[in-house]
């Protein structure tokens, strides 16, 4: 989980200096002048929505990456594995052929795999298709991702911080919100809030996967 954590630690420093920039053109202190830097000003708290959810998604994706990657690493089979998991690769592996369309010939081969996969305790890849967001992670859709792997956390969201940041970011890539009104009522201390708060959540969902990713609690007998 390295990686993941330096990833979460560089995307933070990112965001807080982004966010003393904005506090200084505020404040007047800061050199950038534009002709109009009350519009700029609301588009840059915009911008800093999409750092946010950028922080997450990115965050939440590497974190499960390791992850599966661990479990690829290990050659695990099938029942060695936590029932969650288990549940997470039989609905991946059966889904793909709904996808497809395949025919009854296909669809019986593919069954006839994968029994035969978990007969023999042939090692498990979990695939990263199977945690496509599509810009929709808030604290809800997180812990619901996070128990489906069993993965245990202490995060909280006060204020429902990280469904802002996700609807005020979808809001944005669908083009409901201009950048220039999307964040306009908002001030630098509601962002400061925000800001903090979905730093906070996310660094405790970390903190689980690590535990999880370490103590390889993916194991049916786990330590």
């Amino acid at each position: 989980m390295n990686s993941t954590l330096l990833l979460f630690e560089d995307r933070v420093s990112e965001i807080e200096f982004y966010y003393s920039i904005m506090v200084e053109i505020e404040n007047g202190s800061g050199k950038v002048q534009t002709i109009d830097n009350s519009r700029f000003q609301r588009i840059l708290k915009s911008n800093l929505l999409l750092m946010l959810y950028n922080l997450v998604e990115a965050c939440v994706a590497s974190g499960l990456m390791e992850i599966y990657e661990s479990v690829k690493n290990s050659q695990i089979g099938y029942n060695e594995l936590i029932d969650e998991v288990r549940m997470i690769w039989s609905n991946y592996e059966i889904g793909q052929l709904h996808l497809s369309g395949a025919g009854r010939k296909t669809y019986e081969e593919k069954v006839q795999t994968i029994i035969n996969q978990v007969l023999l305790n042939q090692p498990i890849i979990l695939h990263r298709e199977n945690r496509r967001f599509g810009g929709n992670l808030d604290a809800r859709a997180i812990r619901e991702l996070c128990d489906k792997h069993c993965i245990r956390y202490v995060a909280s969201d006060d204020g429902g911080c990280l469904r802002t940041v996700k609807d005020k970011r979808n809001n944005l890539a669908h083009g409901d919100e201009s950048f220039g009104d999307c964040a306009r009522d908002m001030t630098l201390t509601d962002l400061e809030h925000i800001k903090d708060e979905v730093q906070k959540f996310i660094k405790g969902i970390l903190d689980g996967m690590k535990v999880y990713y370490d103590n390889k609690c993916y194991l049916l007998r786990s330590v």
